[in-house]
């Protein structure tokens, strides 16, 4: 081999180790250089997590905790309900953070000062802007099933406030039942705020946690685990209807569930 042949060579290795060193470097401390063109941390992708949730033997989403923070007079109300009464059977969207811990894909698309969540599960999308605007002004503000949302941006992290949710989304689903007295009811009011937090942990990662504070049916705020979801090789997720004539089972079926 020519010297200039083995310099190349010897080149090629010094750029690829020193990449994989910043690859490294990267993930020990938890930060992830990515940006976009217009120098925000780079979200964008599609996104998948494991599925989370509670049994009496399992509790993977902090469940146990939520539920001991109910109020006495939230959990009155609570033994009145039952599966039926989630809102996701009648193909209402869940709000996040359960539409975090469903297992189904998200994607995020990202804009000069604004991040668009789009979600495979209950089809429904979300407008955020990154810019640390306020809230929208309270006379066109109006309580929805998502809330609203506006973002800044902590270093690597943004992190999302939400307000103005309608009070009729429920934190987990009628079957996480961390205990065996659980209604597998999770309560929420018009009254509820979330703080989100996203982060790319490296190229394949992204973490997620929110910090949930509900003070009509909490009495402390509670916050989930962090939730790990990972890159998918796809473009785009699919738009997968749900039509509450053919009923949740057969909705989560056609996803996959």
């Amino acid at each position: 081999m020519s010297r200039r042949a083995m310099a190349v060579v010897v080149g090629a290795v010094v750029v690829a180790a020193a990449l994989l060193a910043g690859v490294r470097m990267a993930t020990s401390t938890g930060s992830f250089a990515a940006k976009t063109a217009w120098g925000e941390p780079d979200l964008t992708g599609v996104w998948r997590a494991a599925r989370l949730g509670a049994d009496s033997e399992r509790d993977t989403f902090n469940l146990a905790k939520l539920e001991a923070l109910y109020t006495s007079e939230a959990r009155a109300r609570m033994k009145t309900l039952s599966a039926n009464d989630d809102p996701t059977m009648r193909c209402a969207p869940p709000l996040f953070p359960r539409a975090a811990m469903l297992g189904h894909s998200v994607q995020i698309i990202q804009r000069p000062g604004f991040a668009f969540v789009f979600t495979e599960a209950y089809p429904v999308y979300r407008i955020i802007p990154t810019t640390g605007r306020a809230h929208t002004a309270p006379q066109y503000l109006f309580p929805t099933h998502m809330g609203d949302s506006t973002a800044r941006w902590e270093g690597d992290t943004l992190v999302v406030d939400v307000i103005s949710f309608n009070g009729e989304g429920w934190l987990a689903s009628p079957l996480d039942k961390p205990t065996n007295a659980s209604t597998g009811v999770w309560l929420t009011s018009d009254a509820l705020h979330v703080v989100e937090r996203w982060r790319r942990v490296d190229a394949d990662t992204l973490e997620y946690q929110a910090r949930v504070e509900d003070p009509n049916t909490l009495t402390m705020p509670w916050e989930t685990p962090a939730i790990t979801f990972i890159r998918q090789p796809i473009e785009r997720i699919e738009e997968v209807l749900c039509r509450p004539e053919d009923g949740p089972d057969t909705y989560l079926a056609r996803l996959g569930s």
